[in-house]
């Protein structure tokens, strides 16, 4: 991409959920909107996203890309809220959003339209709506994939979320800024290359501390739970180590698992290898580059 383009602007950053599949009156599900040369792009659609977007006084008219990093509940459970609400209230009328995401986007989307088919059929007999505004286009992922909208560019990169077959992140550029969203990993190679002198990088962490003593506190199939999701979530130690070799600017933590800690335990751990700016997400904190 030419660096010279939109070199003037800025790309803003909005987290609208920085929760996990526990549900939190403070944090919401998985989400945030990236704002740049006038276009809105949501990225997954955790439990509250509706809700909390409206809170975010950004234009939901503008969403011109919805982009799911992989299918996993606590990132799409609030999709339907979303996309019945744009279809009720009419938002998108003439060019919806594009939906971008993993391998079996168009099944799960087949599926949630047919699991709401009454209500599809009793809103169309109104005549207000029909069911071809309801169905977005969809472009399901692979890694690598790329595309210029206007003035900015993405690329989708595969992480490493195993058991989950296919996970993504997100890099955004606009001129010369960039910001990349990790979405589920643990600790990976094509992250780390994808997330180079990024602005910002936005990133899940697990409190290394708290998790391995839930592990050793519990038993039986609540242990070896434990140990899965620290298997496949990246540590506050890693995502420091990540963020150093990467040479980001600004990281910031989202998609919170403290297991019993805080902001502050997280920050430690990652102050041990990354001495760029860190900050702990908080649904609706905002950032620009």
């Amino acid at each position: 991409m030419n660096s010279s383009q939109g070199s003037d602007r800025k790309i803003t950053l909005t987290l609208l959920g920085t929760g996990t599949p526990l549900p939190d009156r403070d944090r919401h599900g998985p989400s945030q909107i990236v704002e740049l040369d006038g276009d809105v792009v949501l990225i997954d659609c955790g439990a509250g996203t509706l809700h909390r977007f409206l809170e975010s006084g950004s234009n939901v008219k503008a969403i011109s890309h919805i982009l799911l990093t992989h299918l996993h509940s606590d990132h799409v459970s609030g999709l339907n809220d979303f996309l019945w609400a744009g279809w009720v209230a009419r938002w998108w009328t003439g060019t919806p959003p594009l939906l971008i995401g993993p391998p079996g986007t168009t099944e799960f989307m087949e599926r949630l339209l047919h699991a709401f088919e009454e209500d599809i059929r009793l809103r169309t007999e109104e005549g207000a709506v029909t069911k071809t505004d309801l169905m977005l286009k969809i472009v399901e992922l692979k890694d690598g994939l790329s595309f210029t909208h206007g003035n900015w560019h993405m690329v989708a990169f595969a992480v490493d979320h195993k058991p989950v077959k296919h996970a993504f992140g997100f890099r955004f550029e606009l001129g010369d800024q960039a910001v990349v969203i990790s979405g589920d990993t643990r600790m990976c190679d094509n992250l780390i290359k994808h997330a180079q002198n990024a602005d910002l990088l936005v990133h899940e962490v697990a409190w290394e501390e708290g998790m391995r003593l839930s592990i050793v506190q519990s038993k039986g199939a609540d242990r070896a739970r434990f140990e899965r999701i620290l298997s496949y979530h990246t540590s506050s130690l890693e995502v420091g180590e990540i963020s150093a070799v990467a040479n980001v600017k600004h990281l910031v933590l989202s998609h919170l698992m403290l297991a019993g800690g805080n902001p502050e335990d997280l920050m430690r751990d990652v102050r041990k290898s990354f001495q760029g700016q860190v900050t702990v997400g908080h649904d609706l904190a905002r950032f620009s580059t």
